[in-house]
């Protein structure tokens, strides 16, 4: 078995992504198999790009403190009064930004949803090299209780929303230039918002309801502020 036929088996593990796939047909088949190929390779890239923001944001806190700063007003945008996380908002606030990520997509030429995959990695990056900078805390112990309960949750949600983006940016663009006369946008919109609501959705509830509930109970266990 190859590389991506043993993603692809490992996605079908995932019960919201099998269910999608009993409700598809061929050609939305291959349409899925296109779009996790192109969710991987996004998720490879932001992986790349956030290593690559924090260790720059480790030499250069100031620009660090600048970059979160532009985020603060979504942070506190989904925070009550007493400062914790607010469960409907920070749904409304991630189903927002991944329906952003595919919405753009219809933007031909300029593949939007790649500066949306930049923007985050810069966010997360940001944050990593502030945590390193600052030695207070153990990067890894960040990462592993911090960001991981659940983000294995958001951020293939995030993934496959940036994938239908650049894959409908594609498809539009290629139409336009007279390549792609035999496909179908119709159809093709079909199974991406079949897959938005079988798969990203599921995957940001579970997402949110960890994020409010678990994951501040393990930072407070192990010391992380």
């Amino acid at each position: 078995m190859n590389f991506w036929g043993f993603c692809t088996e490992f996605f079908q593990l995932i019960p919201c992504c099998g269910f999608w796939q009993r409700f598809t047909d061929k050609q939305e088949m291959l349409m899925r198999e296109k779009l996790l190929k192109m969710t991987l390779a996004v998720g490879v890239v932001f992986i790349v790009v956030t290593a690559v923001f924090s260790f720059y944001f480790y030499e250069n806190s100031q620009d660090a403190q600048s970059a979160l700063a532009l985020y603060m007003p979504n942070v506190e945008a989904v925070t009550g009064k007493d400062g914790t996380l607010s469960l409907l908002s920070l749904f409304r606030s991630n189903l927002f930004a991944c329906a952003t990520c595919v919405g753009i997509g219809f933007i031909p030429f300029i593949f939007l949803p790649a500066w949306a995959l930049l923007s985050n990695a810069m966010m997360i990056g940001a944050l990593l090299g502030i945590v390193q900078s600052s030695g207070a805390v153990s990067l890894t112990k960040t990462i592993i209780f911090g960001l991981l309960p659940h983000g294995i949750f958001e951020l293939p949600a995030f993934f496959l929303s940036m994938a239908m983006g650049i894959y409908l940016c594609k498809i539009l663009t290629m139409k336009i230039f007279g390549k792609a006369r035999d496909e179908k946008i119709l159809p093709k919109l079909n199974g991406i918002a079949k897959g938005f609501v079988m798969v990203v959705i599921p995957l940001l509830i579970v997402a949110a309801v960890l994020e409010c509930y678990l994951t501040p109970q393990l930072m407070n266990l192990t010391g992380i502020n």
